[in-house]
């Protein structure tokens, strides 16, 4: 019945996905198709119109270099050339600027639609500046020199220079298309004179650049550049390319890089269509940045929108096949869940019995088949582990601490009778160590016995070495002797420096635990001047310390000592508090060993009634 079921609910979502299947793809071969011849006509349209806008500058560059030409040739400018001025003369000089602007420039163009010469450096050092007449001082002409205006190469020879600011006004219009400019130049021959006499500036605001392109820039929907062949800007549809002065870097160099005028160049973000027209006049490029979105963005959100329809058809279509079947897949999907649970270890997991059909048949099975189980199996758990615990008990009963404690007690008076008092000193300081790790089978304790453990611990081990090493315990607060920790935490952490690094050691061993608060952690920090650590042993020691596998030899040495080690006090952490590596160890070989240990800050309202630390608990609290 199970297997029936599936098989048609397969076959009818197969069927609808079949169907989706088909109409996707028909769907996204015909916008495919749609897409292509859309962006084939389109790149037609940007081609023309960048021509277009080439056309048009060619045009203004073309004005300038026949305007440079006409008065290249005027010999009535040449009594102005050879003047010079003092600085008593300057208002002489800028109304000579103002005569010359009236008489030929003004004069040869009487709607004042023509570009113009924006001014004449003189082969004297003299500045006429006809954009602005009170702006001709030295550092204006030292920066149009700095240009590379006068070099010799350049006569006759009409060079431009990328988009700047226009230095040659002193008032800014505060608008930055026509506070840029582009300015060219080209050193003047005379043949009246056989000499060079001149050199002419043209200054060509960004504006007037732009407005030969702006319509270009509405029909291709996206931004055109001009640059020189060197890709430097000289003008653009980006307002702010023009107030940085400059292309974006790595746009510049795809386009220095590229291979064919007409390609597409994609970023991270975007995929652009790229167009170049470069203008025999000068050598100036115009370029066309289209993104994608823009020539198919219209198609592509139509695609969607279909796409979306035909998504919501295939959900309403489940939603009403779902709702025909709710009776029969709601309780075999309960049965499933409780079968994956009970594989999960859960044998409580039960059904409600509803129907009188096949499946509720099932159900009814399926209960009295874990009933079954759970007499059989958890019970027999049950009892297995009731009997490792009586086992247990048999081994911890033998191991009686009062025996101890009385038998210690029993050396202690004996050693003073016999005049040995430092035996008995030693024996009292065991019994302390061994009461102290007991702890009345606590595992969290105050941190002022563990303390008091590691005490008695360096007593016993300055009996043995007496004055061959010293220690030094620094607590930062009083309080954190109340704090709360794991039993037999300090002492692991000293008894390192005892079993690595008193061995072979030339000089006196110094031994220092610093315990403070860092955080929300309880930071234990241990520094020796021991024998340290090689390199090679002290990595498998910190392999050791994280859980992993370690050498046999390393795990041979852990055999042979008394303690519990480094890696028993990690592990220890990790399992009640849930830290990945609270055990940190540094040594150089011949200079010492640090070992820092990390534990959360305990206090006893943060422990159960039983005085046991619930990690599970505590991160749901919090």
């Amino acid at each position: 019945m199970k297997r029936n079921h599936w098989n048609i609910k397969k076959r009818i979502m197969a069927g609808f996905v079949v169907v989706l299947a088909v109409v996707s793809v028909v769907v996204t071969l015909l916008f495919r198709q749609t897409e292509n011849k859309l962006r084939v006509e389109y790149r037609k349209l940007v081609q023309s119109s960048v021509e277009g806008a080439m056309h048009r500058l060619d045009m203004l560059v073309r004005e300038v270099y026949s305007i440079s030409d006409y008065f290249a040739f005027n010999n009535q400018l040449e009594r102005y050339l050879d003047k010079t001025y003092t600085d008593e003369q300057v208002h002489v000089k800028r109304a000579d600027v103002i005569r010359m602007y009236r008489d030929f420039f003004e004069a040869s163009d009487i709607l004042q639609k023509r570009q113009k010469i924006s001014g004449i450096l003189t082969t004297k050092g003299v500045l006429f500046n006809f954009e602005d007449v009170n702006c001709d001082g030295p550092e204006v002409a030292e920066q149009l020199i700095a240009l590379g205006i006068n070099k010799p190469e350049h006569l006759m020879r009409f060079c431009w220079y990328p988009l700047r600011d226009n230095f040659m006004v002193q008032d800014a219009a505060g608008d930055v298309r026509k506070d840029k400019a582009v300015f060219g130049s080209r050193r003047v021959y005379s043949v009246w004179k056989s000499a060079y006499v001149c050199t002419h500036i043209f200054c060509i605001q960004e504006e007037d650049l732009y407005e030969t392109y702006q319509e270009s820039v509405v029909e291709t929907k996206g931004e055109i550049y001009i640059l020189d062949e060197n890709c430097n800007l000289i003008s653009s549809s980006n307002q702010e390319c023009v107030q940085r002065g400059a292309v974006d870097e790595t746009f510049r160099k795809k386009l220095l890089s590229r291979t064919e005028d007409d390609f597409t160049w994609k970023t991270r973000t975007e995929n652009f269509e790229i167009c170049v027209r470069q203008s025999e006049v000068n050598n100036w490029m115009t370029v066309a940045v289209i993104p994608q979105k823009n020539i198919t963005g219209e198609v592509n959100a139509l695609y969607l929108r279909i796409y979306v329809v035909l998504i919501l058809c295939l959900i309403g279509c489940v939603v009403i096949l779902l709702r025909m079947y709710q009776g029969f897949f709601t309780p075999v999907n309960e049965l499933n869940q409780a079968m994956r649970e009970v594989q999960m270890g859960n044998l409580n997991a039960y059904v409600k019995e509803t129907g009188r059909n096949e499946i509720a048949d099932m159900m009814r099975y399926y209960n009295n088949m874990l009933r079954s189980i759970h007499v059989h199996v958890v019970e027999k758990l049950e009892s297995e582990r009731r009997k490792k615990e009586l086992e247990l008990e048999v081994l911890v009963s033998q191991i009686n601490p009062h025996f101890l404690y009385n038998t210690l007690e029993n050396i202690v008076w004996k050693s003073n009778e016999a005049g040995h008092p430092d035996i008995g000193r030693l024996a009292a300081m065991l019994g302390r160590m061994y009461r102290l790790s007991t702890s009345g089978g606590q595992i969290i304790i105050p941190v002022k016995h563990e303390i008091e453990h590691l005490v008695a611990y360096t007593q016993i081990q300055k009996n043995r070495y007496g004055d061959a090493f010293d220690f030094d315990l620094q607590v930062d607060h009083e309080e954190i002797r109340k704090l709360m920790t794991l039993k037999i935490i300090l002492q692991p952490i000293i008894e390192n420096s005892f079993l690595h690094g008193m061995e072979g050691l030339d000089r006196k061993m110094k031994i220092r635990m610093k315990i403070r608060k860092v955080g929300d952690r309880l930071e234990i920090k241990l520094i020796d001047n021991g024998l340290g650590i090689t390199k090679e042993r002290l990595e498998k020691v910190r392999r050791n310390i994280h859980g992993e596998a370690v050498a046999e030899d390393t795990q041979n040495e852990q055999q042979r000592s008394s303690g519990i080690g480094l890696h028993n006090v990690a592990a220890r952490i990790r399992l009640y508090f849930g830290i990945e590596d609270p055990v940190k160890i540094s040594s150089i070989y011949h200079v010492g060993t640090i070992i820092i240990v990390q534990i959360p800050i305990l206090t006893k309202e943060d422990l159960d009634e039983r005085g046991e630390y619930d990690l599970q608990n505590h991160k749901k609290n919090q």
